[in-house]
């Protein structure tokens, strides 16, 4: 008996602290019901956006694979001239408007394989890139900016060509460093031509 008082005591004990700090007093079972509920939701969410990344993956790689080839072949081997729009240009912007960014991402990966060995199609690829209107150019930016440190003159003077045809002073820091650093007179001149028309209001 004297076991069986003390365990009642014990559980009464237990019972009242559980009582006095409210341990379960806002814990009730929609609050639960909701919490699983919640926690179902976040997991299926997740599960949805990784599917989703993964479609997009899939889609750009295979796009990819296909038109890198394709342009690559244009960039190369068609013409470009000022003032008109050559097929290779033509053929980029029929894929931006199928492709959306995934295009940008094709053009990227065509200037990073082929950056210090074939001369024609990254004066090409410069080429349609000054002519692409602001909407279009934020993802290729970087391509003219990594065009000023090429090696061949003609790559960093068409990369410049871009800056002054979009008509962007966010880039004037940058040309106006090149110009100090360039030792090519009149491509110096150039440069400084750039950044007066720029940098007027």
């Amino acid at each position: 008996m004297k076991n069986n008082k003390t365990a009642s005591a014990q559980s009464d004990y237990e019972m009242m602290w559980l009582d006095e700090n409210n341990l379960f007093e806002d814990m009730t079972y929609s609050d639960t019901s909701a919490n699983i509920h919640k926690n179902e939701a976040k997991r299926f969410s997740n599960l949805y956006y990784t599917n989703i990344a993964e479609q997009f993956k899939n889609m750009q790689d295979c796009v990819m694979k296909k038109e890198m080839p394709i342009l690559s072949k244009l960039l190369t081997e068609t013409t470009f001239e000022e003032g008109y729009e050559s097929f290779a240009e033509r053929y980029f912007n029929q894929l931006s408007d199928k492709y959306g960014i995934i295009a940008d991402t094709v053009l990227q990966n065509i200037y990073l394989q082929n950056m210090y060995d074939n001369s024609p199609l990254l004066k090409h690829l410069l080429f349609i890139i000054g002519n692409l209107p602001a909407n279009r150019r934020n993802n290729l930016e970087i391509i003219p900016l990594a065009g000023l440190s090429n090696p061949d003159i003609e790559i960093q003077d068409l990369s410049v060509k871009c800056f002054e045809a979009w008509e962007d002073k966010r880039h004037l820091p940058t040309l106006i460093n090149l110009r100090d650093q360039t030792n090519v007179q009149w491509f110096k001149d150039y440069i400084s031509d750039v950044i007066a028309e720029l940098s007027e209001d």
